[in-house]
């Protein structure tokens, strides 16, 4: 079986007149650029893990951070959403175990803002958070404290926080960060935002921007047909349309015209080493190419009959891609000019969307891997080590790295489908996006 197969030719593409026929078109692209393989294609290649990390709970360097968060003073309506936001922060981030503070046997109002130590640390805390709220007409003050119960009756550090009502989610979001640089030595990724595309009806996707935990879930493209494979750049969002002439990559600030054009198919970019960096038929094959952010300058960085496609920007100037070359579709990486291209995954027969991990001291890919089902996988790329994230719980796909490295977000269709996050490990998974989702991309 002959496992190369050719995109639609620029003729082809310039007679399709009707958006439906083009989405057929680019089902077709992507469903033959990854056959499946006939047997005994690679069959060197081991199968991917069959079940997840086991790790002993009782290894002290998994035990969860011990934390007390209680509603924040001054503020009957404020106080307990604040405390809230720093709850599911904590939570989301699989650092900490939350304690129940109506088991709190000591005084809050004698409190205040300060602590005794002594009816925290019967309620098993190594920390707590306090806050308080000051209103001054439309005008809030914020003080917000955090206390290291090893460390003594005064707080480790104060942040105050001055503005509006709107902006007390974002005061949380901002402490939160603090609280995981003070006691992991890496700021937290709550002020981050998640973007995905969603098919809203037949012949129709949106591409939605949410914060990072669900709120504020909005529509960033226009409602004109098809929308999808969206990331960040340049504070936008960038995404691929799919209408009655072509493919191609615009952005929020464009109005959905063309920045990015080209004959054929023009999708998934992403945006990093100061260019933008896609997917396009535009030479009559699937390649990976590069251009200026202002669609001019186009490089053409892969050269090779097989179909390349889903570049990813990784640090120190790497790019990883989907490549069937060695016969079924693997994730392949190579330097931000197209040089030295090797491969990375070689376990599995059909492993793609990779997406790396932004820190350079920890060379992890994760990706959509095909065992019994759609999972998510993490690749080391220089030990081999594989890590199986999602099992058993629907069709799992599309994963981004938190800009910490710390969650992994990806969609599945479990429950009705949504947003999921969870550890890099799999733990403490969590829905964040109710509804149909796909291609998920954090922000940095």
């Amino acid at each position: 079986m002959n496992t190369t197969a050719s995109a639609p030719s620029k003729e082809s593409m310039r007679k399709i007149t009707s958006p439906l026929l083009l989405s057929a078109a680019l089902l077709l692209l992507v469903a033959s650029a990854f056959p499946v393989l006939s047997q005994g294609t690679r069959a060197e290649d081991p199968d991917l893990p069959t079940s997840g990390v086991v790790i002993d709970i009782d290894a002290p360097d998994r035990a969860l951070y011990k934390i007390a968060v209680p509603n924040l003073r001054g503020s009957d309506a404020l106080g307990p959403q604040a405390a809230s936001v720093i709850r599911n922060d904590l939570h989301l981030s699989s650092l900490f175990e939350l304690l129940d503070t109506g088991r709190f046997r000591g005084n809050l109002d004698q409190e205040g803002l300060n602590i005794r130590r002594g009816p925290w640390q019967a309620l098993g805390a190594q920390a707590v958070i306090k806050g308080e709220i000051r209103e001054n007409g439309d005008a809030l003050e914020v003080e917000m404290r955090l206390y290291e119960l090893a460390e003594g009756d005064s707080p480790v550090f104060t942040e105050i926080y001055r503005g509006g009502a709107g902006e007390v989610r974002g005061f949380m979001h901002a402490f939160d960060n603090e609280v995981l640089r003070h006691l992991f030595g890496e700021p937290g990724h709550f002020d981050t935002q998640i973007t995905y595309a969603r098919r809203v009806a037949p012949g129709r996707k949106d591409v939605y921007l949410s914060d990072y935990d669900g709120f504020n879930n909005h529509r960033v493209s226009l409602g004109r047909g098809v929308a999808m494979l969206p990331s960040f750049g340049e504070n936008r969002v960038w995404y691929s349309r799919l209408t009655q002439l072509g493919m191609f990559i615009t952005n929020t600030g464009s109005d959905e015209q063309p920045v990015i054009n080209g004959d054929g198919l023009t999708m998934s970019p992403t945006l990093c080493n100061g260019r933008v960096y896609f997917t396009s038929t535009r030479d009559g094959n699937s390649e990976i190419y590069s251009a200026g952010r202002d669609g001019s300058n186009v490089r053409r960085l892969t050269q090779h009959p097989a179909i390349d496609v889903s570049p990813s920007c990784g640090p120190n100037g790497q790019l990883a891609f989907v490549s069937n070359r060695h016969g079924s579709p693997q994730v392949w990486v190579m330097n931000a000019d197209g040089s030295e291209p090797r491969r990375v995954t070689f376990r599995g027969s059909h492993n793609q969307t990779p997406a790396w991990c932004p820190d350079p001291n920890r060379p992890l890919i994760a990706f959509t891997g095909r065992a019994n089902g759609l999972d998510i996988f993490t690749v080391n790329v220089q030990t081999q080590s594989y890590v199986r994230v999602t099992q058993g719980n629907g069709a799992n796909k599309d994963p981004a790295f938190s800009p910490d490295c710390r969650m992994l977000a990806y969609s599945s269709t479990r429950q009705g489908g949504g947003v999921y996050v969870s550890s890099p490990f799999g733990f403490n998974t969590n829905r964040v996006i109710e509804g149909a989702a796909e291609t998920i991309r954090w922000s940095r």
